[in-house]
């Protein structure tokens, strides 16, 4: 049975898989981009995470009680989830600024990054997402090898803090 408090993200990733059946990965991951966006907005300029060593990591994804939540409720990790990972996966590898991309270990990453650029925008930086850690028990880890190389640091010293964290970023001071 679904917790009245639980109704609304469970109705949101319902939704989703909803979006992907109707129009299919490539619209929803703009519209989950546009929604982090625009949340954003709501909140104002600012930087998150904890610090640490010039890079910053969220030791919890903000969305895993949810997405494990409607996991146990339903019983299998949808398709269409993992269809928008493999379609931002792929659109990573055609993309020319690759060090732009997130690296998407969830469907959900792709809001949250934006979520998390835009506010560091209005605080007057850049934003390079360097790895996550998928909530996924065997599921992958998610790496952006180029914004690693920008970030100067090697993929062993990102998975250091991933065993810390769920995801790995970099903040750059705008000129």
């Amino acid at each position: 049975m679904i917790r009245l408090g639980s109704m609304l993200p469970q109705a949101f990733m319902i939704g989703i898989i909803e979006m992907v059946n109707e129009v299919g990965p490539e619209k929803t991951a703009g519209w989950l981009t546009n929604i982090g966006k625009e949340m954003a907005k709501t909140q104002g300029p600012g930087l998150e995470g904890s610090p640490l060593d010039g890079l910053n990591y969220l030791p919890l994804c903000p969305f895993a009680d949810e997405l494990i939540r409607f996991i146990d409720i339903f019983g299998e990790h949808p398709e269409e989830f993992l269809k928008i990972v493999q379609y931002s996966k792929e659109r990573e590898a055609e993309d020319k600024n690759k060090v732009e991309c997130p690296a998407v270990a969830t469907f959900l990453c792709l809001l949250h990054n934006a979520y998390r650029k835009k506010r560091a925008k209005m605080a007057g930086y850049e934003t390079i997402h360097l790895a996550s850690k998928s909530i996924m028990p065997g599921a992958p880890s998610a790496y952006n090898e180029e914004a690693i190389k920008v970030a100067g640091i090697s993929k062993e010293e990102v998975d250091n803090i991933l065993q810390k964290g769920s995801c790995v970023f970099k903040f750059i001071k705008k000129e």
